[in-house]
């Protein structure tokens, strides 16, 4: 990931490197959506990232379910998450 900087609103800058086809791909959802080619990437990290913190706490339960003395300390972030959304 090349550096990125912040910008008077906040949001960081970041270029991206992927192959034409790609971009194309992203561009032609955005419009169907009519959204930005940005927002539609950044929903897509969105809806990412939150599919990575169900695996994990999923993990970690289906862990904790084989030997109830397992370490779930990292857990307890997202347990928060989903109990009181925040």
């Amino acid at each position: 990931m090349a550096a990125s900087a912040e910008t008077t609103s906040g949001s960081a800058v970041f270029q991206l490197r992927a192959d034409p086809e790609l971009l194309q791909q992203v561009k032609d959802f955005a419009a169907k959506r009519q959204i930005s080619a940005n927002r539609y990437l950044v929903d897509a990290i969105k809806a990412r990232l939150a599919q990575e913190k169900e695996r994990e706490w999923r993990e970690g339960f289906e862990a904790m379910g084989r030997d109830p003395d397992t370490n779930a300390e990292y857990m307890l972030p997202a347990a928060r998450e989903v109990v009181f959304g925040s």
